[in-house]
Order: C-alpha cells, then sequence, then structure tokens
C-alpha cells in the first residue's frame, strides 16, 4: 500500500510538472512572438540586429526579455523588449551604461497620447498653411498656448474625422479642428504667431 501511494504521488508530481513545464514553453513562444512583432512594427531591421539573448527571468521578475544591440547605435546601448502578460503591453526599455536616457537609431513611434491635444477652428481657408484660432488645451500638460491667432505650418498627416487623408486647403473658415502638439511647442511670436510642423504630430477636422 505504502508503494502504491508513493508511486501514486510521484504520478502526480511528474504531471503537475509537465503542466508548469509546457505552460513555461508555451508562454516563452507566445512571448517571443509578441515581442518580434512589436520589434517588427518599431521597424528595426533584422540585418542591424546582433549580439541577440532572450531570456525568461525566473529568479526576479518571472518576464520574459529579448535584448539585443544595433548596428549604427552605440556600442554601450541594449534594445530591451519586456513581456510582462498576455494582453499587456511589451515594454520598450533601452539603456546604456553611459546615460539614463539614450538615444536610439530606431525609438517608439509617437502615438497621440504622446502629445496635447488642443481644440480649435481655422479662421481662414486652408492653403500652405492652416489659420486657426481660439486654441483651447483639452489633454496634456502645460503651459497651454493662450487663445490667440496662429499660423499652422502644416501640410502632412491632416485627416478628416474619418481617418483620411486631407490636404491643408481642404481647410476651410469655420472648421472645427483637432491639433496634436508637442510639449516643448516653440512659438514664433509674430502676428499672427506662428508653430513650425515638426512641433505637429498631425491635425483632424471634426464633422
Amino acid at each position: 500500500m505504502k508503494n502504491k501511494y508513493s508511486w501514486m504521488l510521484l504520478g502526480l508530481a511528474v504531471i503537475v510538472g509537465g503542466f508548469f513545464i509546457g505552460k513555461h514553453y508555451y508562454t516563452k513562444a507566445y512571448a517571443e512572438r509578441e515581442i518580434d512583432a512589436f520589434i517588427q512594427e518599431q521597424s528595426v531591421p533584422n540585418k542591424a540586429i546582433y549580439d541577440e539573448k532572450f531570456v525568461w527571468d525566473w529568479m526576479k521578475s518571472g518576464d520574459y526579455v529579448k535584448n539585443f544591440k544595433v548596428r549604427g547605435d552605440s556600442a554601450d546601448i541594449v534594445y530591451q523588449y519586456i513581456f510582462i502578460g498576455k494582453g499587456q503591453d511589451v515594454l520598450f526599455m533601452p539603456y546604456s551604461f553611459t546615460s539614463d536616457e539614450p538615444d536610439v537609431k530606431y525609438p517608439l513611434a509617437k502615438t497621440e497620447d504622446d502629445f496635447n491635444l488642443y481644440l480649435g477652428e481655422a479662421y481662414e481657408d486652408g492653403g500652405s498653411s492652416l489659420y486657426v484660432q481660439h486654441l483651447k488645451l483639452f489633454t496634456g500638460m502645460e503651459p497651454s498656448l493662450d487663445d490667440g491667432k496662429y499660423v499652422l505650418h502644416k501640410t502632412s498627416d491632416i485627416f478628416d474625422a474619418d481617418g483620411k487623408r486631407i490636404e491643408a486647403d481642404d481647410i476651410k473658415k469655420g472648421d472645427a479642428l483637432k491639433i496634436y502638439l508637442s510639449e516643448n511647442t516653440a512659438v514664433k511670436e509674430t502676428s499672427p504667431a506662428q508653430i513650425d510642423g515638426e512641433y505637429i504630430f498631425k491635425i483632424v477636422r471634426e464633422k
């Protein structure tokens, strides 16, 4: 009887161990696919990657981590991607032994959330530039722009409410606009004030 229970416990241990091993390899493969998709979205070319390592940080965080270096970047910069769990975003955390904020060749693509969103109105028809007024900060960080008139030097990344690209001259006087601006936007104090295109992420004409 004792031997029977010993064999049962051993069998149970093998089943449980096999389950966790299988789960680990499934999660590892899933994590690597998610990280590789993220890297592809970031447009890091395969031929530029070297010194690549994929590890499971089982002793500390329990996360799956991919590290590599990129030709063209400083040799001390390591691109690090962390997979925390299913349904969560892959974290991109480049690091360097010589800088707290390394300047990488392939940074993350900017999104709307990285910019201040202003609501405004066109006060003239668009042409080579856009003419806007009544800017109000909707989301983002201070300092906000004052409620004056501005010329926006932007001829690309202009969309209608359905996400279709339009031209600057499609913007007409009175159109309501959503304007995504960098937090460090520099304003040329002319009359009207001017904002260069480098500070403008995109502009959306609302319905």
